[in-house]
Protein backbone atom coordinates (compact mmCIF):
# COMPACT_ATOMS: atom_id res chain seq x y z
CA UNK A 1 0.00 0.00 0.00
CA UNK A 2 1.35 3.34 -1.19
CA UNK A 3 2.03 6.22 1.84
CA UNK A 4 -0.64 8.31 0.26
CA UNK A 5 -3.30 5.81 0.91
CA UNK A 6 -1.97 4.72 4.02
CA UNK A 7 -2.41 8.55 5.16
CA UNK A 8 -5.84 9.04 3.80
CA UNK A 9 -6.76 5.44 5.49
CA UNK A 10 -5.65 6.79 8.53
CA UNK A 11 -7.70 9.97 8.30
CA UNK A 12 -10.62 8.10 7.57
CA UNK A 13 -10.13 5.88 10.71
CA UNK A 14 -9.91 9.19 12.77
CA UNK A 15 -13.23 10.53 10.53
CA UNK A 16 -15.04 7.07 12.07
CA UNK A 17 -13.71 7.48 15.68
CA UNK A 18 -15.06 11.21 15.64
CA UNK A 19 -18.38 9.95 14.16
CA UNK A 20 -18.20 7.32 17.00
CA UNK A 21 -17.67 10.08 19.76
CA UNK A 22 -20.48 12.24 18.27
CA UNK A 23 -22.79 9.28 18.33
CA UNK A 24 -22.63 7.98 21.92
CA UNK A 25 -22.92 11.95 23.28
CA UNK A 26 -26.18 11.33 21.73
CA UNK A 27 -27.61 7.69 23.55
CA UNK A 28 -25.96 4.46 24.73
CA UNK A 29 -24.19 1.81 22.58
CA UNK A 30 -24.44 -1.20 23.81
CA UNK A 31 -23.71 -3.52 20.90
CA UNK A 32 -21.08 -2.53 17.98
CA UNK A 33 -20.62 -4.54 15.11
CA UNK A 34 -17.35 -3.85 12.80
CA UNK A 35 -18.03 -5.95 9.76
CA UNK A 36 -14.43 -7.01 8.46
CA UNK A 37 -12.68 -6.71 11.63
CA UNK A 38 -9.87 -8.42 10.77
CA UNK A 39 -7.94 -8.56 13.90
CA UNK A 40 -9.97 -6.74 16.08
CA UNK A 41 -7.26 -3.81 17.29
CA UNK A 42 -9.81 -1.33 15.35
CA UNK A 43 -13.30 -3.08 16.40
CA UNK A 44 -12.15 -2.69 20.05
CA UNK A 45 -10.87 1.00 19.64
CA UNK A 46 -13.95 1.58 17.87
CA UNK A 47 -16.49 -0.20 21.15
CA UNK A 48 -14.46 1.40 23.45
CA UNK A 49 -14.77 5.29 21.77
CA UNK A 50 -18.28 4.55 21.71
CA UNK A 51 -18.83 3.96 25.22
CA UNK A 52 -17.78 0.77 26.14
CA UNK A 53 -20.26 -1.51 24.63
CA UNK A 54 -19.76 -5.37 23.76
CA UNK A 55 -17.60 -5.72 20.30
CA UNK A 56 -18.63 -7.86 17.81
CA UNK A 57 -16.58 -8.68 14.36
CA UNK A 58 -17.09 -10.57 11.26
CA UNK A 59 -13.98 -11.86 9.53
CA UNK A 60 -13.15 -14.32 6.44
CA UNK A 61 -9.82 -15.20 7.63
CA UNK A 62 -9.62 -17.52 10.36
CA UNK A 63 -5.92 -16.44 11.79
CA UNK A 64 -7.09 -12.80 12.13
CA UNK A 65 -10.37 -13.92 13.36
CA UNK A 66 -8.78 -15.74 16.03
CA UNK A 67 -6.63 -12.43 17.52
CA UNK A 68 -9.80 -10.29 17.52
CA UNK A 69 -11.04 -13.28 19.59
CA UNK A 70 -8.43 -13.23 21.99
CA UNK A 71 -8.80 -9.07 22.23
CA UNK A 72 -12.59 -9.81 23.31
CA UNK A 73 -14.23 -9.61 19.77
CA UNK A 74 -17.16 -11.86 19.52
CA UNK A 75 -16.19 -13.01 15.90
CA UNK A 76 -18.20 -14.82 13.30
CA UNK A 77 -16.14 -16.11 10.61
CA UNK A 78 -18.32 -16.10 7.27
CA UNK A 79 -18.07 -15.47 4.10
CA UNK A 80 -20.81 -11.82 3.49
CA UNK A 81 -21.07 -12.88 -0.07
CA UNK A 82 -22.96 -16.31 0.90
CA UNK A 83 -23.39 -16.48 4.70
CA UNK A 84 -26.15 -14.97 6.74
CA UNK A 85 -25.34 -13.15 9.92
CA UNK A 86 -25.80 -15.63 13.19
CA UNK A 87 -27.16 -12.59 15.06
CA UNK A 88 -31.09 -12.02 16.07
CA UNK A 89 -32.83 -8.89 14.08
CA UNK A 90 -32.40 -6.07 15.85
CA UNK A 91 -29.55 -6.94 18.17
CA UNK A 92 -27.09 -4.11 17.21
CA UNK A 93 -27.02 -0.27 18.35
CA UNK A 94 -24.06 0.76 15.38
CA UNK A 95 -22.78 -1.17 12.60
CA UNK A 96 -19.36 -0.26 11.31
CA UNK A 97 -18.24 -1.37 7.76
CA UNK A 98 -14.56 0.60 6.41
CA UNK A 99 -13.59 -0.04 2.97
CA UNK A 100 -15.51 -3.38 2.77
CA UNK A 101 -18.08 -3.35 -0.22
CA UNK A 102 -15.38 -2.18 -3.11
CA UNK A 103 -13.99 -5.98 -2.42
CA UNK A 104 -17.50 -7.96 -2.65
CA UNK A 105 -19.44 -8.91 -5.97
CA UNK A 106 -22.44 -9.29 -3.95
CA UNK A 107 -23.67 -6.78 -1.77
CA UNK A 108 -27.10 -7.32 -2.05
CA UNK A 109 -26.71 -9.92 1.08
CA UNK A 110 -24.49 -8.20 3.42
CA UNK A 111 -26.49 -4.77 3.04
CA UNK A 112 -29.47 -6.60 4.17
CA UNK A 113 -28.17 -8.57 6.59
CA UNK A 114 -26.78 -5.34 8.03
CA UNK A 115 -30.03 -3.75 7.82
CA UNK A 116 -31.41 -6.55 9.99
CA UNK A 117 -29.34 -6.80 12.64
CA UNK A 118 -29.08 -2.85 13.69
CA UNK A 119 -32.01 -1.31 15.61
CA UNK A 120 -34.32 0.85 14.52
CA UNK A 121 -33.05 4.18 14.98
CA UNK A 122 -29.18 2.81 14.95
CA UNK A 123 -26.39 3.68 13.07
CA UNK A 124 -24.06 2.28 10.31
CA UNK A 125 -21.03 4.08 9.48
CA UNK A 126 -20.48 2.63 6.26
CA UNK A 127 -17.18 4.10 3.54
CA UNK A 128 -16.00 2.98 0.24
CA UNK A 129 -13.13 4.08 -2.04
CA UNK A 130 -14.53 6.90 -4.05
CA UNK A 131 -14.47 5.60 -7.90
CA UNK A 132 -15.42 9.41 -9.38
CA UNK A 133 -12.30 11.24 -7.18
CA UNK A 134 -10.14 13.64 -8.87
CA UNK A 135 -7.07 11.56 -9.13
CA UNK A 136 -9.60 8.84 -10.71
CA UNK A 137 -10.89 11.06 -13.31
CA UNK A 138 -7.85 12.41 -14.28
CA UNK A 139 -6.22 8.68 -14.48
CA UNK A 140 -8.91 7.80 -16.85
CA UNK A 141 -8.96 11.37 -19.32
CA UNK A 142 -5.06 9.89 -19.59
CA UNK A 143 -6.94 6.82 -20.62
CA UNK A 144 -5.17 4.99 -17.20
CA UNK A 145 -6.89 2.21 -14.93
CA UNK A 146 -8.65 4.03 -11.53
CA UNK A 147 -6.91 3.34 -8.60
CA UNK A 148 -10.07 2.64 -6.45
CA UNK A 149 -10.55 -0.53 -8.97
CA UNK A 150 -7.72 -2.15 -10.90
CA UNK A 151 -7.61 -5.55 -12.83
CA UNK A 152 -4.89 -6.64 -10.70
CA UNK A 153 -6.26 -5.31 -7.26
CA UNK A 154 -8.38 -6.23 -4.71
CA UNK A 155 -11.26 -3.99 -5.31
CA UNK A 156 -14.12 -5.50 -7.59
CA UNK A 157 -16.85 -3.19 -7.19
CA UNK A 158 -16.87 0.65 -8.29
CA UNK A 159 -18.42 3.76 -5.95
CA UNK A 160 -18.94 7.14 -7.01
CA UNK A 161 -20.63 9.27 -4.13
CA UNK A 162 -23.87 9.59 -5.73
CA UNK A 163 -23.87 5.95 -5.81
CA UNK A 164 -23.62 4.70 -2.61
CA UNK A 165 -25.94 7.52 -1.40
CA UNK A 166 -28.51 5.92 -4.01
CA UNK A 167 -27.10 2.25 -2.11
CA UNK A 168 -27.91 2.92 1.37
CA UNK A 169 -30.78 4.76 0.92
CA UNK A 170 -32.81 2.44 -1.07
CA UNK A 171 -36.58 2.12 0.15
CA UNK A 172 -36.35 4.82 2.40
CA UNK A 173 -34.78 1.71 5.30
CA UNK A 174 -32.05 4.50 6.34
CA UNK A 175 -31.76 8.11 6.38
CA UNK A 176 -28.86 10.04 5.61
CA UNK A 177 -27.51 11.60 8.51
CA UNK A 178 -23.87 12.86 7.22
CA UNK A 179 -21.66 12.62 3.98
CA UNK A 180 -18.15 13.13 5.12
CA UNK A 181 -15.34 12.74 2.68
CA UNK A 182 -12.08 12.17 3.44
CA UNK A 183 -8.65 12.58 1.78
CA UNK A 184 -7.81 14.61 -2.25
CA UNK A 185 -5.08 13.27 -3.83
CA UNK A 186 -2.10 14.58 -3.90
CA UNK A 187 -3.07 17.21 -1.28
CA UNK A 188 -1.41 16.60 2.38
CA UNK A 189 -4.38 16.41 4.95
CA UNK A 190 -4.24 19.67 6.26
CA UNK A 191 -5.41 21.20 2.80
CA UNK A 192 -6.99 17.51 1.72
CA UNK A 193 -9.82 18.08 4.45
CA UNK A 194 -10.83 21.62 3.17
CA UNK A 195 -10.74 20.73 -0.30
CA UNK A 196 -12.88 17.23 0.52
CA UNK A 197 -15.54 18.83 2.15
CA UNK A 198 -15.64 21.66 -0.51
CA UNK A 199 -15.95 18.65 -3.27
CA UNK A 200 -16.77 15.69 -1.78
CA UNK A 201 -17.94 14.37 -4.81
CA UNK A 202 -14.12 14.17 -6.12
CA UNK A 203 -12.77 13.44 -2.95
CA UNK A 204 -10.73 10.04 -1.89
CA UNK A 205 -13.28 8.16 0.43
CA UNK A 206 -16.63 8.64 0.72
CA UNK A 207 -17.90 8.07 4.72
CA UNK A 208 -21.30 7.94 5.41
CA UNK A 209 -23.38 8.15 8.52
CA UNK A 210 -26.93 6.74 7.79
CA UNK A 211 -29.63 5.68 10.40
CA UNK A 212 -31.80 3.08 10.34
CA UNK A 213 -35.83 4.24 9.99
CA UNK A 214 -37.86 1.33 9.72
CA UNK A 215 -37.56 -2.44 10.73
CA UNK A 216 -38.98 -4.77 7.54
CA UNK A 217 -39.13 -8.17 6.71
CA UNK A 218 -38.03 -7.94 3.61
CA UNK A 219 -35.24 -5.49 2.39
CA UNK A 220 -34.80 -4.07 -1.18
CA UNK A 221 -31.53 -5.13 -1.74
CA UNK A 222 -32.01 -8.72 -1.50
CA UNK A 223 -35.06 -7.67 -4.18
CA UNK A 224 -33.15 -6.56 -6.12
CA UNK A 225 -30.68 -9.44 -6.15
CA UNK A 226 -33.85 -11.84 -6.59
CA UNK A 227 -34.29 -9.63 -9.92
CA UNK A 228 -30.75 -10.29 -10.84
CA UNK A 229 -31.53 -14.17 -10.52
CA UNK A 230 -34.60 -14.01 -12.41
CA UNK A 231 -32.73 -12.09 -15.68
CA UNK A 232 -32.22 -13.74 -18.57
CA UNK A 233 -28.59 -12.61 -19.45
CA UNK A 234 -28.49 -14.24 -23.06
CA UNK A 235 -30.95 -14.18 -25.65
CA UNK A 236 -31.59 -16.69 -28.56
CA UNK A 237 -29.56 -17.01 -31.87
CA UNK A 238 -29.88 -13.75 -33.82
Amino acid sequence: MSRMCSLVLEEVHRSILGLLRHIASAGQVSALLDVGCWDGSTTIEYAGVAGGGHAFGIEVFQGPAAQAAQRGVSVAVMDLERDRFPWPDQSMDLVVCNQVFEHLKNVWLPMSEIARVLRVGGHLLFSVPNLASLHNRALLALGLQPTSIRTFGPHVRGFTLGQVKAFLSAGGVFRIRRIAAVGFYPLPAKWARVFAALLPGTAHTSLLWVQKVEHRSEWPWAAYAQVLQATKWTGGAA
